[in-house]
């Protein structure tokens, strides 16, 4: 059997293990230790507000809340600013649900309050139900103007052996934003041109059809597709021999994994509307053990202006639903859910630099490239972001510094230059593990030049919640 095949396997042998002992009434488990994911955050002249998260390092057990209070430096509660949930003498209530791994609160300026850049507020976990922890990390301090983060040190949320979550990680705010990879399921680029993107961390493949009419599609137009069009069925036909003639193609019913815009699985949307085709969607796999199958929709794009019509539907459905995308240049994406429409998923354009997630890359069996899921994708910004890896024969993490930048070539930019390279891929009797070898300079939009190593590819054995640190090299002009 492929060795990287075994590795996936043994990924999803070892989620449903952690899935099922977190069932367990087991009074051997660890604390469940409860943390601001930041101890420093900046709340930019552009932002209206801010969500800051806390941190469960397991599902909450019980529902309960915890409770946060404030000290302000230069503001006053609902004349500067106010919080969701509303604070009550300097002290801000936060709910837990049964399940939660993640809670928000979220700090919003008035609109007609003014800032001279020192205001501040600290933001302490003073109590927590005895199911839960308080952390080292008990204590955020937000500052009302925008920060420029030295150095830090994160656990990236992405929720677990399940990998629920895409995180994107903006190194010089000091702050991640996880999202449900389920949250979304097209992206549609509001640059010049008319692109669209499929989520990629759910697994998702397209194919087109030589039709223009959703109404007339059926499950007729599935039935080759129902053993082609999924993550197995390639693996399946791969593996077999003779492999079959329409392998090569399957490359094509995924993005360009180096985030080549012009290599979409979806074409680019024509002016003409008689030109864009129906496309059949799997939506692939959702978090769990087993993975839940999203299941299959049918779509069609057509321009609206300078924006965006799309129509989906189910497979036999003889009617169909629309959601209109507007264009907004202060995303690089804007993203539309099939049962939630429009859904906020990126943060604005520059404010992230690298993201974590699950995601369809490619690989070559002997026949040729074809699309297979990887865990433990590191992802860079397409807007404005550069990387290069820097080998510790040459330099080490600590001993890097400004004046090592000229020394550096940052070559051809793609957005899986780090990808899958800083971890081992795990084998037969190989557990998947960071490669200790290597570190990486990351430019930011800004300017900016931060090195950046990973330091845990697991977080109490438990995949998903890899640790990475970072320091400036050189703030941006």
């Amino acid at each position: 059997m492929n060795t990287v095949f075994k590795s996936a396997l043994s990924a999803i042998a070892i989620g449903g293990l952690l899935f099922f002992t977190s069932c367990k009434e087991d009074p051997e488990l660890p604390e469940n230790v409860l943390t601001f994911q930041s101890t420093e955050l900046g709340i930019a002249d552009s932002e209206t507000s801010l969500d800051i998260a806390i941190t469960l390092t397991r599902p909450a057990t019980e529902a309960a809340s915890v409770t946060i209070s404030i000290e302000e430096v230069g503001l006053t509660y609902s004349t500067d600013y106010t919080t969701t949930p509303a604070a009550a003498s300097n002290r801000i209530t936060v709910p837990v649900a049964i399940g939660n791994t993640e809670v928000k609160f979220t700090v919003t300026k008035t609109a007609a309050a003014l800032f001279d850049g020192d205001e501040s507020l600290l933001f302490t976990i003073i109590d927590a139900p005895t199911s839960l922890v308080v952390g080292n990390n008990n204590q955020l301090t937000l500052s009302f103007a925008e920060i420029v983060s030295t150095a830090g040190a994160m656990e990236i949320n992405g929720g677990g052996a399940t990998y629920p979550n895409k995180v994107f990680i903006d190194l010089s705010a000091n702050r991640q934003t996880a999202v449900a990879r389920t949250a979304w399921d097209l992206g549609f680029y509001t640059g010049n041109d008319f692109r669209v993107i499929l989520n990629s961390s759910n697994g998702m493949l397209a194919y087109a059809l030589n039709k223009t009419d959703l109404t007339t599609v059926t499950n007729a137009d599935t039935a080759v597709l129902r053993s082609r069009l999924s993550a197995d069925a390639i693996f399946a036909a791969i593996t077999s021999n003779p492999v079959p003639d329409w392998v090569p193609t399957s490359i094509n019913w995924i993005d360009d994994p180096a985030g080549d815009l012009t290599k979409t699985a979806v074409a680019q949307i024509s002016a003409t509307a008689s030109e864009n085709k129906v496309y059949i969607i799997n939506r692939g796999a959702g978090p769990g053990t087993p993975a839940p199958a999203l299941g299959w929709k049918k779509i069609r794009i057509i321009r609206n202006g300078n924006g965006y019509t799309l129509q989906h539907a189910d497979i036999n459905a003889t009617t169909f639903s629309e959601v209109q995308i507007t264009k907004n240049s202060a995303l690089e994406f804007q993203y539309v859910s099939f049962s939630g429409g429009s859904v906020q998923v990126e943060p604005l354009r520059e404010r992230w630099d690298i993201a974590w997630t699950g995601f369809n890359n490619s690989t070559n069996f002997g026949s040729g490239p074809v699309p297979y899921y990887f865990q433990d994708i590191i992802l860079q910004n397409r807007v404005g972001v550069q990387t290069v890896q820097v080998l510790t024969s040459t330099k080490t993490y600590d001993a890097f510094a400004e004046g090592d930048l000229s020394g550096l070539d940052f070559g051809i930019q793609s957005q899986i230059k780090i990808g899958a390279n800083w971890r081992s891929g795990g084998g037969p009797g190989t557990a998947p593990a960071i490669r200790t070898d290597r570190f990486y300079v990351i430019k930011d939009a800004d300017g900016n030049y931060y090195k950046l190593k990973f330091t845990a590819l697991t977080t109490s054995g438990e995949r998903g919640r890899p640790q990475i640190e970072y320091a400036l090299l050189k703030k941006g002009a």
